[in-house]
């Protein structure tokens, strides 16, 4: 597994991996070297977009097969790389519902894939966050709000899921958590800490979500795939205050 680390991509791989009881060797790229090691031309021969997780699968040969030489399978962006581990490792520990629930797998496969709403509402507020500082300026307050209020839309759906069961897409933990999960996990190091502007004085604004965000970091201890998926140095909350737009 080739992978960034604090990369929500790539957090998300190694939760199920862990999960899954998947043996495998991580590779961190460095993405704050100029030039990143995710531009050097062997990374792009991997991934032409220049862009962490990718999952490479050594398959060895069958033990009577005159080629003795390993087939590798490639695969690229983690959620395709989640259905792939889930597909084809760790048979004895399914993270999704079996075939025959046919309603069951539907939603936590809608759920895996709804995910990406809350990643790309996210992102786009800490890109732009990004940019302003690099120039030495603060977002504009309007703006901040409105791209902040995206983010709050997205959490209004996910709350709502949060308070019909105990994981995300069902009873049991399972490949929707973890797609979701470092999302959450993410935007809690950057400094979001449940609150929402037009509710203050409110300490907890999605107390469902935040409940199953706890439950999650819980699950299975310490030895539970969200702890040791967590990326290396992320014990405490990050620098960089995304939410009030300055630097702690």
């Amino acid at each position: 597994l080739l992978y960034v680390n604090g990369s929500i991509p790539s957090w998300r791989v190694c939760m199920a991996l862990y999960e899954k009881g998947v043996t495998f060797t991580s590779i961190r790229l460095r993405v704050m070297s100029d030039p990143k090691e995710t531009r050097s031309p062997e990374f792009l021969e991997l991934n032409h977009r220049g862009k962490t997780p990718v999952f490479v699968d050594l398959l060895l040969p069958p033990p009577n097969s005159s080629n003795s030489t390993p087939e590798s399978v490639m695969v690229n962006e983690s959620i395709a790389i989640l259905h792939y581990i889930e597909t084809y490792h760790g048979p004895e520990r399914p993270l999704l519902p079996p075939v025959s629930q046919r309603s069951a797998r539907a939603l936590a496969l809608a759920r895996i894939q709804e995910t990406e709403n809350l990643h790309n509402a996210y992102d786009t507020l800490e890109d732009v966050h990004f940019e302003a500082e690099k120039k030495g300026e603060q977002l504009e307050s309007k703006q901040k709000l409105e791209l902040v209020a995206k983010v709050h839309a997205e959490l209004d759906y996910w709350v709502v899921y949060a308070s019909r069961s105990t994981y995300i897409s069902g009873d049991s933990f399972g490949l929707a958590d973890c797609a979701l999960y470092p999302l959450l996990g993410y935007m809690v190091h950057r400094g979001f800490n449940w609150k929402r502007p037009e509710l203050e004085g409110t300490p907890n604004a999605w107390p469902h979500l935040r409940t199953y965000f706890e439950r999650v970091w819980e699950y299975g201890g310490e030895s539970g795939c969200a702890k040791r998926a967590q990326p290396a140095g992320w014990d405490q909350q990050g620098k960089l205050g995304v939410w009030s737009g300055t630097r702690r």
